[in-house]
């Protein structure tokens, strides 16, 4: 039987992986805006101007909108935050430009809620857009147009598209050791997209090694309920299960779900991911019925938080699939691979490597 797959972002023969987290630029604080006014009747060099009481009011409403939308992203609610940033950058665009470090800022962060969504490839070409304007106008070195380098990279990555991924984060790695030193938050983070990338190519061993050198130190820079370290130790997890090494996967796979659960909710994206990776742990080591309770739970919540169309909820159509199949229960294994073969081509494309998967265990049913 083939191993099972947490979601679209994964490589079949692993648990969910997480990526490197695509960054977006959460709330900062507008503290004046510009006016644009006729030439004659423009302040001289000499003055000072405050905001009108307009202007003010403008400021304010544009804070808070920017707070909503992190806050609607920070809980899952990635449509909602898609609208709102783009409501913001909309008016960024209109009345500073298009290049301007705000509206980028702005786009990018829509970029980042289409990738949320699965909308893989018009997050990619949102990112490649922000990312050749910020190469240009900032320099290929400069943090702004790094973190872009590492959103393509992420955006890549998901639709299957691991070798350039792994060209990306190697390439922002390197430059991040060069300038922000080994020991920079941003460069454990780029470690740990490169062990992401390499084990989504089946490259456990090497994944795990870089895990096991970044995560003590990592967990002390930032924390070890931050949800990038969750995610890292959730990674780390996946790599030991692709190597046999359940036991140990299992446990760790039971820590970062449980503290995922308190911090973020139990049907927050993570969190069912986190859930789905037990279950993959649970039915490799032949306990299914254990195995089937979490993944209909996970399934149910997906379709319920995420909507039916998300390719979330048919790799969990997949996974419920394999543990259906593992169990002799054909009948339905099969009615649920043929709904997840079918949706991954809606979304991923015919030549995804969950769309050919999940088309091989529809032929083996």
């Amino acid at each position: 039987m083939s191993a099972y797959s947490g979601n679209c972002l994964s490589h079949f023969g692993s648990s969910f992986i997480h990526r490197a987290p695509t960054i977006v630029v959460f709330f900062f604080a507008i503290t004046s805006f510009p006016t644009f006014v006729p030439a004659a009747d423009q302040p001289s060099s000499t003055s000072e101007t405050k905001p009108s009481a307009t202007a003010a009011e403008l400021i304010d409403t544009l804070n808070n909108r920017q707070k909503l939308a992190e806050s609607l992203y920070a809980h899952g609610r990635f449509a909602e935050a898609e609208a709102e940033w783009r409501a913001i950058m909309n008016f960024y665009r209109h009345v500073v430009g298009p290049e301007h470090p705000n509206t980028l800022s702005m786009r990018s962060n829509v970029a980042g809620t289409l990738n949320a969504q699965g909308k893989y490839a018009e997050a990619e070409v949102e990112h490649r857009a922000v990312l050749g304007i910020r190469q240009r106008v900032l320099g290929p070195e400069h943090m702004d147009t790094l973190a872009s380098r590492n959103n393509l990279a992420n955006a890549l990555f998901a639709q299957g598209k691991y070798a350039e991924a792994e060209t990306e984060h190697r390439a922002v790695l390197a430059i991040r050791q060069r300038v922000q030193g080994t020991e920079h938050p941003d460069t454990y983070r780029s470690k740990w997209a490169l062990a992401t990338v390499l084990q989504a190519q089946g490259k456990y061993s090497d994944a795990e090694s870089i895990y096991r050198e970044i995560i003590p130190s990592f967990e002390h820079v930032i924390g070890r309920e931050h949800p990038d370290m969750l995610a890292t130790r959730n990674n780390f997890a996946a790599a030991l299960q692709a190597q046999g090494k359940y036991a140990e996967a299992e446990t760790e796979h039971r820590i970062v779900l449980g503290i995922k659960q308190r911090v973020l909710g139990r049907e927050h994206p993570d969190t069912l991911a986190s859930r789905n990776n037990l279950a993959a742990a649970l039915a490799i080591q032949g306990k299914h019925a254990e195995a089937e309770v979490e993944l209909r739970a996970v399934l149910d919540i997906r379709q319920s938080v995420l909507g039916s169309e998300h390719p979330d909820v048919f790799q969990s159509c997949y996974n419920l699939a394999q543990c259906q199949h593992a169990q002799g229960k054909k009948t339905e294994a099969l009615t649920l691979a043929q709904r997840a073969w079918q949706g991954f081509r809606r979304t991923l494309g015919e030549k995804h490597p969950n769309t050919k998967q999940a088309k091989k265990l529809v032929g083996e049913l």
